[in-house]
């Protein structure tokens, strides 16, 4: 079974330096605004950004969610249930992402869509892995924030597999789902 646990923290400064704390809680469920816990006590912090923290696999993975203390929370919420989901063998799309940007897992699924209609059957098989594969490593959300490297990174991931693996050369996959 998959890890769904996910920790909302704050980074902050302490006397040791910046650290992730982790969110106060008031009675009703709700993250007290500004509050962590600091060595085990609370402490009022109004610097720094929330941040989800989750594992995948041994892999600790932290994203960004803003300074926004009841933004952060209902991100946590969603990226449970996100886990939850996942899990549980439904296939998450999330919703285009405001100011304009494009969800990373919905221009996936609309550019398999149209090579379905344009490309053989195994060249479309092997597209659909290969981005598969691709949005399960990449932890970007939006297409926007993809770069070179992030393709780079995942291209090399791929061939290391491949030579580990000694699978046979695999197809070589455009990137036009970028545009």
């Amino acid at each position: 079974m998959a890890n769904r646990e996910v920790n909302l923290t704050k980074r902050v400064e302490t006397p040791r330096g910046t650290r992730y704390c982790a969110v106060v809680l008031s009675a009703n469920g709700r993250v007290k605004p500004d509050v962590v816990l600091v060595n085990g006590k609370p402490e009022r912090h109004t610097e720094g950004a929330y941040y989800l923290e989750w594992r995948e696999g041994a892999k600790r993975v932290r994203l960004s969610v803003g300074k926004d203390a009841g933004d952060a929370s209902a991100s946590r919420q969603r990226k449970e249930a996100e886990l939850n989901a996942v899990n549980n063998g439904v296939v998450v799309v999330p919703e285009n992402g405001q100011n304009g940007h494009r969800s990373l897992a919905a221009s996936v699924a609309e550019y398999l869509e149209e090579t379905k209609l344009t490309k053989k059957p195994k060249t479309f098989a092997a597209y659909s892995t290969a981005l598969a594969y691709f949005v399960e490593s990449c932890h970007k959300l939006t297409l926007e924030e993809i770069d070179r490297k992030d393709l780079l990174k995942f291209a090399r991931s791929c061939e290391m597999t491949r030579n580990k693996h000694r699978v046979a050369a695999g197809t070589s996959l455009q990137t036009s789902w970028l545009s």
